[in-house]
């Protein structure tokens, strides 16, 4: 077998067959022993699309949003089976991996940033090979399908630095960090080059940062489920999200030191950034 044939097969369970895609980065991309080296930047030019309309949302702590390293934020019908947040021990009784878009739908399966969506939500042992790094200006992606029907969606991230981070030299970041996050989707417009777009503006959100492979779960609710004449029905709240082909995450660090900076490019001492491990749409379906 040939050499290069063989580092594909090796690759293979790790990417999550990223082999039928254009996304396929051998040698292990993005997970070099030297910490600039892994940053993300991949946009795929979304953020130049034409805009025809724009909502912007505000989130706040309170019943729509709840940034939390538990399931606290998960209504108990959204949760009967009783999954725990991260149990790697009893991957049955794991929220991620049942909850997943993998699981929802394979098309999911394919291509880098299909480790975003393979229900690892945390860091332990060969997890840490599946989070994507992001600098300030995040990253942004086109879905395999479009989305028709949705209740919520969460994410899962930590914060990390280049810092030594050593018993010795323990970094001055580890504990708690503060960021200011954007997440964005594109929702095409049928018989038109234009699209909607929908971002959703999360202020000063609490992360781990240098201190594990720890992780907070960020759960925001866009509809309600009731019974209405013996019927499920749902409430979709606004601005709504169906028809969405896309979306992009970018973030701003608000814990800040003069020696440190959230911008791969920027020339500082020390850089910083959002390890993002999964993005979930539970209760979702694509066409």
């Amino acid at each position: 077998m040939k050499k290069q044939s063989l580092v594909i097969l090796m690759l293979f369970p790790l990417l999550a067959s990223c082999s039928k895609t254009s996304e396929l980065y051998v040698d292990y991309a993005y997970n070099s022993p030297n910490f600039m080296e892994n940053y993300y930047t991949e946009t795929k030019g979304i953020r130049d699309l034409e805009v025809a309309s724009y909502v912007s949302k505000t989130m706040v702590p309170g019943l729509d949003y709840t940034s939390s390293n538990s399931l606290n934020g998960i209504r108990a019908e959204d949760n009967t089976e009783g999954y725990l947040w991260s149990s790697p021990m009893d991957l049955n009784k794991e929220f991620g991996r049942n909850n997943n878009l993998t699981k929802i739908d394979e098309s999911f399966a394919y291509g880098y940033l299909s480790k975003l969506y393979d229900g690892r939500v945390r860091c332990e042992g060969k997890y840490q090979l599946s989070r994507v790094q992001l600098d300030k200006h995040g990253y942004a992606t086109y879905f395999p399908k479009k989305l028709v029907n949705y209740k919520y969606f969460s994410f899962s991230l930590r914060g990390a630095t280049d810092y030594e981070n050593s018993s010795a030299h323990p970094s001055p970041l580890s504990g708690t960090v503060y960021v200011d996050i954007n997440v964005t989707f594109y929702k095409h417009i049928t018989n038109s080059s234009s699209y909607d777009v929908v971002n959703f503006f999360f202020s000063e959100v609490p992360i781990p940062c240098d201190s594990g492979g720890d992780t907070n779960l960020v759960t925001v609710y866009l509809a309600n489920d009731y019974v209405e004449n013996g019927t499920l029905e749902r409430a979709y709240y606004e601005p709504r999200i169906n028809d969405a082909v896309a979306m992009s995450m970018d973030f701003t660090l608000k814990t800040t030191r003069e020696d440190l900076s959230d911008d791969a490019q920027e020339e500082k001492d020390h850089h910083f950034a959002v390890m993002l491990y999964e993005v979930l749409l539970p209760k979702s379906s694509w066409q």
